[in-house]
């Protein structure tokens, strides 16, 4: 309250209040200037203050986070890998085993020593993953493609030194020996990549591959194939999987509607740059197998693609790794 010029005291005045403007928060900045706001949330101000959007463990005024950035590292099942998740493929950052299963008293485990697991169904390499304990599972699709992808985006996977030149490495694969092998044993574990080959470098036949966090996945391709948990249906199409009767490459345009970018290279890649080829599906709820194996040779690669068998066919050629 203000008295008006020229007034007395205990003469009737006019009063007047004087307010400053309205003002408005914006989502645009953090900053608050000075004055009176109309009742709001900040959530109202911008919808991204979500704790859909918030790391779990973390309070931002007052909202719980509740994404998971990674599950917790493993505990059990030997060794892992976290891998970055890749958004444009809906996946997250998640862990998975850095050697193809091996048989340890019944238990799925990720370790350099023996030969993989093989003789195992799909059906049962999911039931093996799972009983690791909550949140274990067989390597999924979207999970197998985020692994692929990021050895295809990194030089140091490409025989020419850069993305797209020369081509990727695709492990033991030439049926020489003609049995899947251990990997190195030795007190550093990732300095023989040629182990049990009879090759050194530049042989394509190098069984390790560097993802973008500098770490070493073994036999991502050859050695043996490797099951993941999808079923498939044969068709055209969204949601369908093409079934050439043979195996082809990724380049064929019957794959450009669905089946490579799900499964294929981001790139325009094929066997001759060691990727791999597209079998394809050609009876739904066949299951669906990579990489390929020691006798793969120009079909081999980390974009191999099979749905040739279903779920309850086993072969000494077929193990499998678990994820989280």
């Amino acid at each position: 309250m203000v008295l008006l010029a020229g007034s007395a005291a205990g003469a009737d005045v006019s009063t007047r209040v004087f307010m400053p403007a309205r003002r408005a928060l914006t989502p645009v900045n953090d900053t608050v200037s000075a004055g009176y706001y109309s009742t709001t949330t900040l959530s109202a101000v911008d919808a991204d203050l979500a704790v859909g959007n918030i790391k779990s463990g973390v309070t931002i005024f007052g909202k719980a986070g509740t994404v998971e950035t990674a599950p917790p590292a493993p505990s059990v099942g030997g060794a892992w890998l976290l891998v970055p998740g890749d958004s444009a493929l809906g996946t997250r950052d998640f862990w998975v085993q850095k050697y193809e299963a091996k048989n340890v008293s019944s238990v799925p485990t990720s370790e350099p020593a023996g030969t993989p697991w093989v003789s195992i169904t799909q059906i049962e390499a999911k039931l093996r993953c799972e009983a690791l304990g909550p949140g274990y599972h067989l390597l999924t699709m979207p999970e197998a493609l985020t692994i692929s992808r990021n050895i295809e985006n990194n030089a140091w996977n490409w025989t020419g030194g850069s993305v797209g030149s020369g081509g990727l490495w695709r492990g033991h694969t030439d049926n020489s020996p003609a049995n899947s092998l251990a990997a190195d044993v030795t007190g550093d574990p990732d300095d023989d990549p040629y182990v049990g080959t009879g090759n050194t470098t530049p042989s394509i036949e190098r069984r390790v591959h560097q993802l973008s966090s500098g770490q070493y996945l073994w036999d991502r391709s050859g050695n043996v194939k490797e099951w993941t948990d999808m079923t498939c249906t044969p068709g055209t199409g969204a949601g369908y999987w093409y079934d050439p009767g043979s195996f082809i490459e990724w380049s064929d345009g019957n794959l450009s509607d669905y089946e490579k970018v799900r499964a294929g290279p981001a790139g325009a890649y094929t066997s001759t740059h060691n990727a791999g080829r597209y079998f394809g599906c050609p009876a739904t709820g066949n299951a669906v197998l990579q990489s390929g194996s020691w006798s793969g040779t120009v079909y081999a690669g980390v974009f191999n693609f099979s749905a040739n068998d279903n779920p309850s066919a086993w072969d000494i050629r077929i193990g499998f790794r678990c994820a989280r």
